[in-house]
Order: structure tokens, then C-alpha cells, then sequence
């Protein structure tokens, strides 16, 4: 019988020289198989499955602050947050904590029969309001208390610690799992909410998709999605990109095709391995490979949604070998489809590379994945800038830094002016303007930039950062 998805793996290069070590890029490509599933994917049957969504909300105190800046609003005093001084405005534009409310509350309207919700507020203490409910008056009044609650700092690892309790008392195998995060802040412990990430991660493989406003850290909360490779991040900066979120998380959450999704990687103890990308349907640079001791490495997609394609790319360098085919990697998914009562389904491929004498052998690129390279390689680069733009904030950065991130946004300026893509050259035209007169790139226009990378379109050409 005809597997319900397809392992399509390709390389960048075909061929390599031998004789001579090389570094190959390997993409895996994850399609439905539409001859056994299209006749689902097109009707939706079964789509629906009961879902728990394990919703995180930040109520610091600066979630008062507006969700945009108003050029209207009236100033009434002043007060302090988190120990910054702010503006006491009336405005038509609502605050950060309203727009996370409203998200909430949309999420409840949408919520089916069969659907439950845990809801968790945090600042620097966690505040469970509900656990498991279903919609109802109970659930309606645990997210009035989203109002009012907290006020204090921000720590995101007391909020994902409450979590874990949360799925230890109740788990329902017939139900998809999710948790929702919205924040605005930077973490007063990064270090605690990454390792209670990755405990629940570990533990319970759940997917986080992290929607960030204000002044939130992009890059950290990058770092917090990608403990499993089901989740994702965008940036908010106003209603509509709220509402337009919302609308796509919601969306994918009610279009789940296969749940228990994993993919398993043997990697041959004879190559050294480098780092990771999932590539679709988002883009998120996980970091180098850490196969276990029998060179293998499990990667937890979770689930899949109904028209939705899924990669991922990692890069290995291939020793020197004399000639003939030589296998990389094995690719195994297991899956799950419960509309077809489809349990542990599997499908395999492998990943091999040629040692040619050859040379116009070895000189032949494949397209498609080159420009996979490309997008993944511009997240890369903009995690390298944060790190550098930190550096400079702080005054620790030395000349030859500053030097550096002068010439990587002369990079990403050059590339998306080639590409013609006129938004992200904007953007990096600002950024460097910004940097050139006054010595400094906003928190902001890093979390713009780094939200934009992990959309698939608008890729600029590589540049390996150790160039800069």
C-alpha cells in the first residue's frame, strides 16, 4: 500500500570532487501523497480534531503601554514600569494587554464543542486562570481576569513551569496540543524559560507559536520556538497584524492532517555535521546537529496541516573518499492520521552524495535548493547582527564589531536592491542610515527583520558570516 506522505531529498551538489573533503547541503522535502490523501486534503474530512490550546499571556506592567505609537493620544501624567519612566495617555489605540485579550477572546469564539483551553497570565509569578475548559461562562470569566491581573516584571520560565503542571493533570490522546504565547517583553531569567522550553518540549513534544509586541526579543523568542520544530514566531505591531495572526494560527490549528509527526535522521559517522534549518512552512535556524550515540537525530514536526508543504536543511561535511556513491543519511517519518485511522505509518529515504573525477561533474548546482540556502542563510546572518547589536548597546563592542555590522548591512542592502524587493530594502536602508549617523540599530527594527526572515519569500543571496 502507497504511504500517505513523500520523502523527496535532494543535495546542492550532486557530485563532489574526490579525493577532496566538501561541505553538501541536504534538503528533505515532506509532501502529501495526493494518490492515497488528496481526496481528504480536498474535502477537510476529519480536518477538525478536538484541540487543547495552552494559551500564555504576558500581563506585565508594560503591556499598558500602546500596541503602536499614537500621535494623538493625551497625556495625563506619568508613572513607572518595570523601573522605566512612561507617558500616562489616553488613546484611541489600545494598549498591548487589550490586544492580547482580544486575541484571546477570539480564540474562545472560534473554539469548537470538543475544545478546551488552559489559560495561563504571567509576570513575574504565574497566574493560572483556567485549566482544560471547555467554552462556558467559567472560560469567559478566567479571560476577564486577563484585564486586570499581574503588573509586575517578566518571567516567562514561572509561566511555562505552571504549564508543565498544567499537562501533567490532564492529557487526552485524541486531541492535537498547542501552546499560544504572547508577550511583549524582555525575560528577567532568558536562561530559566529556554531550559523550561525544552523540558516541555522533551517531555510532551508540544509545539510553541510565539507572537511577540512592543519591545519583545525576537531572537529569544526564536530560540524558545524552536525547542520543537512545530512551532513559529511573529512579530505584532498593531490590530491588524494581530488580527491577521490570529486569523493563520487559528486557521492551521483547525486543519491538522497528521499528528505525531517526527522525523529521524541516521547520519553517517563518517561525515561531520553542521547546522539545521527547518525551512517550510516557516523558516527557523535551529543550530548544529547533536546526533546521539547511535548518529541519530529525532526532529519533532508534531503535526501537519492540510495544504501546507514541510523541509528542512542541514549541512555535512563529507570526508574524502576515491569515487562511487556514498549515503549520507537515512530519512524516516512516522506519523500519524487519525481521519484515516492511520497509526505509526513510516516512509524512508536515502541520502547519498557521488565522489566523481569528474570535475564539470562536481561544478553542477541544483537550483531549487540554493535558493532554500539562501533564505535559511539570511536568518543566520540576522541572529550574527543581534548578537553584534547587543554587543554596542551594552559598549562592549570593539571597532572590528562595529566594523562588521557596518558591512553586513551594506550586504543586505545590496542583495535586496539586486532582488528588487522594495520593503525589506526599506527597511535595511533605514537600519543602515540609522547605524551610519547615529551608531545604534533599534530593538524594533531587529524583530521587524528577523519576523521577515522566517517568511519563506523575500530570500537574498548567500553570505557566509565569517566573510563580514
Amino acid at each position: 500500500m502507497a504511504e500517505e506522505f513523500l520523502l523527496e531529498c535532494k543535495l546542492d551538489q550532486p557530485a563532489v570532487l574526490s579525493g577532496r573533503s566538501a561541505d553538501v547541503y541536504s534538503l528533505i522535502t515532506i509532501k502529501p501523497n495526493v494518490a492515497r490523501i488528496g481526496a481528504l486534503m480536498e474535502s477537510g474530512e476529519g480536518a477538525s480534531l478536538p484541540a487543547h490550546l495552552i494559551v500564555v499571556v504576558d500581563v506585565s506592567g508594560s503591556m499598558h503601554m500602546l500596541i503602536e505609537p499614537d500621535p494623538n493620544a493625551r497625556t495625563l501624567g506619568s508613572s513607572s514600569i518595570e523601573g522605566r519612566s512612561m507617558s500616562e495617555v489616553e488613546s484611541s489605540v489600545p494598549s498591548r494587554r487589550m490586544v492580547a485579550v482580544n486575541v484571546v477572546l477570539r480564540l474562545v469564539e472560534q473554539m469548537g464543542p470538543s475544545d478546551r483551553m488552559t489559560l495561563i497570565a504571567f509576570d513575574d509569578q504565574a497566574h493560572p486562570l483556567a485549566r482544560g475548559l471547555g467554552r462556558g461562562r467559567e472560560l469567559d470569566d478566567a479571560v476577564r481576569q486577563l484585564v486586570d491581573v499581574g503588573g509586575g516584571g517578566t518571567a516567562l520560565g514561572t509561566a511555562f513551569s505552571e504549564v508543565r503542571k498544567s499537562l501533567s493533570r490532564t492529557r487526552a490522546s485524541a486531541e492535537t496540543q498547542r501552546i499560544v504565547l504572547l508577550t511583549d517583553g524582555e525575560d528577567n531569567e532568558p536562561g530559566k524559560a529556554i531550559n523550561e522550553a525544552r523540558q516541555i518540549a522533551e517531555e510532551y513534544h508540544l509545539p510553541i507559536f510565539a507572537f511577540g509586541t512592543g519591545d519583545s526579543r525576537a531572537d529569544f523568542l526564536m530560540e524558545v520556538c524552536k525547542m520543537t520544530l512545530g512551532g513559529a514566531f511573529d512579530d505584532i505591531r498593531n490590530e491588524r497584524e494581530a488580527e491577521d495572526s490570529f486569523q493563520k494560527f487559528f486557521t492551521g490549528q483547525k486543519n491538522i492532517l497528521a499528528t505525531n509527526v517526527t522525523l529521524d535522521l541516521w547520519l553517517s559517522p563518517e561525515i561531520f555535521v553542521r547546522e539545521l534549518y527547518r525551512t517550510k512552512p516557516e523558516v527557523l535556524f535551529v543550530g548544529d546537529l547533536q546526533p546521539d550515540a547511535g548518529n541519530k537525530v529525532s526532529i519533532h514536526l508534531e503535526y501537519m496541516e492540510r495544504g501546507k508543504v514541510y523541509e528542512v536543511l542541514f549541512r555535512s561535511t563529507v570526508p574524502a573518499r576515491d569515487g562511487g556513491r556514498f549515503r549520507l543519511a537515512k530519512a524516516t517519518l512516522s506519523y500519524d492520521v487519525p481521519a484515516m485511522g492511520v497509526t505509526a505509518g513510516r516512509v524512508e529515504a536515502n541520502i547519498a552524495v557521488e565522489s566523481s573525477g569528474d570535475e564539470s561533474r562536481t561544478l553542477m548546482r541544483n537550483g531549487d535548493v540554493r535558493r532554500v540556502i539562501t533564505q535559511a542563510e539570511t536568518q543566520r546572518q540576522l541572529l550574527f547582527l543581534q548578537d553584534k547589536r547587543d554587543l554596542i548597546e551594552r559598549g562592549q563592542a570593539t571597532q572590528k564589531d562595529k566594523d562588521i555590522v557596518a558591512r553586513l548591512l551594506d550586504a543586505l542592502v545590496k542583495k535586496f536592491d539586486e532582488q528588487g524587493d522594495q520593503a525589506n530594502l526599506n527597511l535595511y536602508r533605514q537600519m543602515r542610515d540609522d547605524y551610519t549617523s547615529k551608531g545604534v540599530i533599534t530593538q524594533e527594527m531587529m524583530n521587524r527583520s528577523l519576523a521577515a526572515s522566517s517568511k519563506v519569500e523575500g530570500a537574498i543571496a548567500v553570505q557566509e558570516v565569517d566573510d563580514f
